[in-house]
């Protein structure tokens, strides 16, 4: 049997203090007020934004003004680079236009040595150009600078290569045509090295940069000269020939005989050691500027103790400023210390050649007695 024991009754306390519902009954626990932090302003706050952004665009606009000139910076350098390879360009443009205007008193191999001097600079600065950092603000321009010079270089090649197949009596009128090409070219590359200077400039001036102006480089003072007919009326006053005309004309450019002189008579006749055998090598020249066909070449071998022998070739066609070679043998000439041969060579007449003063060569020798 278990034995309860009364439960005392003790009041209850509460920290809380119980509210009655209006209609309810039912009370509801009622805790201590929270307490509320105090925050800033709201004044405050705004200010702080407003420094906030005033900061950032102080700042923003700090570094962008450091970045612009930086930028500057680097445009002037480049335009520093630039100008001393546009000095040396400018350096070549005097040389060419003088050996133009002197051309018909130069030499062929200096004309030519010259102009290939010319070409070499211009390939060498080439390379340097290629080697300048292009700065953002200028990377628009240095695509012009590239083209005028490639332009100069392209154009001083054609020039060259026209210029030496004119004073070989080449075609004349290919020859004009590839030399008016080539001064186009400079014409162009003129054109595009001014558009270049006057945007590098605007540049310099909008970044508000001392700087050097840009050096002037002109290849073709008169635009005009690059004309195929300026280029004619330039030719034949090179060469006394107008350009258009049809040339014609073949000549002896040389007379070799195997064997060899070896000595000369007193009176200038060739001594040729004995062989039995005799052979003469001609070289033709077509010296016109139309290709010919069907040249006859002939080789006279005559002597007072002989009968006259003769040997005849024909070259089928021979394009403008080209040589052949041709041998000729069994040809026997007269053995004997007092005994002159004379061989003589003539090539052509070929039609309408009015010049024929060059179409033949004699050759006077005497053969030693073998043994001798």
């Amino acid at each position: 049997m278990v034995t309860r024991f009364p439960q005392t009754k003790h009041p209850r306390y509460s920290k809380s203090r119980r509210r009655r519902t209006p209609r309810g009954g039912r009370t509801l626990s009622s805790g201590p007020t929270p307490v509320r932090g105090k925050g800033p302003a709201p004044f405050l706050i705004i200010l702080a934004v407003i420094v906030f952004l005033i900061m950032c665009w102080v700042f923003g606009r700090g570094c962008g003004g450091s970045k612009e000139a930086k930028e500057g910076e680097k445009l002037r350098e480049y335009s520093a680079r630039v100008n001393k390879i546009i000095d040396r360009s400018a350096a070549v443009a005097s040389k060419f236009e003088l050996l133009r205007k002197d051309a018909k008193d130069k030499a062929r191999k200096d004309i030519s040595d010259e102009l290939g001097s010319m070409i070499s600079d211009c390939r060498a600065m080439e390379s340097d150009l290629s080697k300048v950092e292009v700065p953002e603000k200028a990377i628009t321009l240095s695509s012009l600078l590239k083209l005028s010079f490639e332009l100069r270089t392209e154009g001083i090649e054609k020039f060259r290569e026209a210029i030496l197949d004119v004073l070989d009596r080449k075609d004349l009128d290919a020859s004009a045509a590839r030399m008016s090409e080539g001064l186009m070219d400079l014409v162009v590359s003129d054109e595009a090295m001014e558009r270049f200077r006057a945007a590098l400039e605007l540049k310099l001036k909008a970044a508000k940069l001392t700087f050097e102006k840009v050096a002037d480089a002109v290849y073709v003072q008169k635009k005009d000269d690059a004309l195929l007919a300026s280029v004619r009326d330039y030719i034949a006053e090179l060469t006394g020939e107008q350009a258009g005309t049809a040339l014609h004309g073949v000549a002896i450019k040389s007379l070799l005989t195997t064997p060899a002189s070896v000595d000369r008579t007193e009176s200038g006749i060739s001594i040729l050691p004995y062989s039995d055998s005799f052979a003469v090598k001609v070289t033709v020249q077509n010296q016109g500027n139309q290709e010919e066909e069907d040249i006859p070449v002939v080789a006279t071998l005559t002597s007072d103790e002989a009968a006259p022998q003769q040997k005849t070739q024909k070259i089928e066609r021979l394009k403008a400023g080209e040589s052949v070679t041709l041998v000729f043998e069994n040809l026997k000439p007269v053995i004997g210390l007092d005994k002159e041969n004379v061989l003589t060579v003539k090539a052509g007449p070929v039609p309408h050649e009015k010049r024929t003063d060059n179409n033949e060569q004699r050759f006077r020798f005497i053969m030693k007695p073998e043994g001798r």
